[in-house]
């Protein structure tokens, strides 16, 4: 964005200076300016710039007993910022940052984690300070603590008008397309989810997955937004390639018009591709983004993955640019705290070598992470360089805050 500003002033100025008499830039004085006037008057008008819009998005939020007693402070409330701290300057450099959280949060009954999980609100204080302002909760994990509980969570989220939360609604009538505006672009969101461990006393709480809904959706979003986005919770967990039924579903949405999906649940990243829809449009799909932060115990599970896509507007053409997996690391230490989320480029062997992981996985290292990433994203791949956002010197400053170590 701040690169096509530049490159517009650039092209004014150039213009402006060939347009100039050249009497008037070697210092000879006309008597008035009335040809330059004219020049301008007859000018015709500079071309539209391109514009630009960039999203960053995250996986599962999953905040197990363990990540709760992290955030636990002495006075009996929560602080869960430290658990986002070395990755919340890339979240917040984006226009627009997603994350699936996978958890109900109610403060008016107990913390819980796995298998019935309710997160402190605290928590959500955390995700907003990060950068986050869409919030899907439209997963397995959403009914885990009854209908109070993500009622509680909804209400918590609607304190927020700069938040939008997908894939859950407290009323029929709120169960509406959310559309969002981010830099002169107008993006649909839809959040569907394969199903939930617990049940849904009604269609419109929690979003599911249903063929005939979805297509009577992304029609209805295509006349609504520039850009559909699609959150799909699916697939199969802990299988690091996408199944039949993943693909197939995927194929169906690029049909319909989807721009992008994005995908959750399996735990572990699974590969992205981009797909030709029926009507010859590109959809791009990231099948899993594996989790953003948890404390589970099988050594994939601690490598994810942010989504980082640019929009590009150019006339009334919006296309996605640009799209790629940058890889991230769960983090935490032998005795199960110092929870933390790292760039896997931000990771280091000496981290690699605490992490508590390897009391139930002793294979896990540096080069294992790296492999998985480049194994199941190949070309997809990509990295996210904060010097091009802050300047050079932010490098040295994240290498400080990084030298830092939880178990400091």
């Amino acid at each position: 964005m701040k690169k096509t500003l530049v490159s517009a002033l650039v092209f004014i100025l150039v213009l402006v200076g060939v347009m100039l008499p050249w009497s008037d830039i070697l210092g000879e004085k006309k008597a008035d300016n009335t040809e330059l006037l004219l020049c301008f008057e007859n000018m015709p008008p500079l071309p539209e710039m391109p514009r630009y819009t960039t999203l960053l998005a995250v996986g599962d939020n999953l905040i197990h007993s363990t990540v709760i007693r992290e955030g636990r402070l002495a006075n009996g409330g929560y602080d869960f910022n430290c658990l986002y701290q070395y990755i919340s300057p890339y979240i917040s450099a984006a226009d627009i940052a997603y994350v699936n959280h996978e958890s109900p949060m109610s403060n008016n009954i107990p913390a819980t984690g796995y298998p019935k999980f309710n997160t402190p609100q605290e928590n959500g204080d955390a995700l907003r300070a990060a950068g986050f302002d869409i919030v899907n909760l439209a997963n397995n994990h959403a009914m885990d603590s009854g209908t109070d509980a993500l009622l509680d969570t909804i209400a918590y989220w609607q304190q927020f008008p700069e938040i939008a939360l997908i894939g859950v609604a407290d009323s029929e009538a709120a169960a509406q397309i959310k559309v969002t505006e981010h830099d002169g672009f107008s993006i649909a969101w839809l959040s569907y989810t394969y199903g939930s461990n617990y049940w849904i006393p009604n269609e419109w709480l929690v979003s599911k997955y249903d063929a005939d809904a979805t297509k009577a959706d992304i029609t209805a979003a295509k006349e609504l937004a520039d850009i559909v986005i699609v959150s799909m919770h699916w697939g199969t967990e802990y299988q690091t390639k996408e199944g039949a039924r993943q693909r197939e579903q995927a194929q169906y949405l690029a049909d319909l018009g989807a721009d992008l999906i994005i995908g959750h649940h399996p735990h572990v990243i699974q590969p992205a591709e981009w797909l030709t829809g029926a009507d010859g449009n590109q959809t791009y799909c990231i099948y899993s983004l594996g989790n953003f932060i948890s404390s589970q115990h099988i050594d994939e599970t601690m490598l994810g993955g942010m989504l980082s896509v640019t929009f590009e507007a150019d006339g009334e053409d919006v296309r996605i640019a640009e799209a790629g997996l940058i890889p991230i690391v769960t983090h935490y230490e032998r005795g199960l705290y110092g929870y933390r989320t790292y760039l896997l480029k931000d990771y280091t062997e000496e981290l690699a070598n605490r992490h508590g992981i390897i009391a139930y996985e002793p294979m896990l290292t540096l080069q294992f992470l790296e492999d998985l990433a480049d194994e199941v994203w190949g070309a997809e791949r990509t990295e996210y360089d904060l010097d091009e956002v802050y300047g050079a010197s932010y490098t040295d400053t994240l290498a400080a805050a990084l030298a830092l170590s939880p178990a400091a």
